[in-house]
């Protein structure tokens, strides 16, 4: 059984950065016709899937820096998360 006592904040921060950034583009095309049938016009739309996916990219990385200072505080008092390791 191991331990996960602290999290690294940094690295916590650009992985969940790329992840929100991935989905953002992932769901830009949707948002971009919800946004065409809303009766904005193809410019605007452009710049507001600019403004989305630039936002869920920064907005991940500050999730992942809290998430990950957050946790190594709380692992510090209760102990951290458990998990079996297997290795093959």
């Amino acid at each position: 059984m191991m331990r996960i006592t602290s999290l690294n904040s940094m690295s916590l921060a650009k992985v969940l950065s790329i992840m929100y950034l991935s989905l953002a583009i992932i769901f830009s095309p949707i948002m971009l016709f919800i946004l065409s049938m809303d009766g904005m016009g193809l410019i605007e739309g452009i710049f507001a899937i600019v403004f989305f996916v630039v936002f869920y990219g920064i907005a991940g990385a500050i999730v992942g820096l809290l998430i990950g200072t957050i946790y190594t505080l709380v692992a510090k008092r209760v102990g951290g998360i458990e998990m079996d390791v297997e290795t093959s």
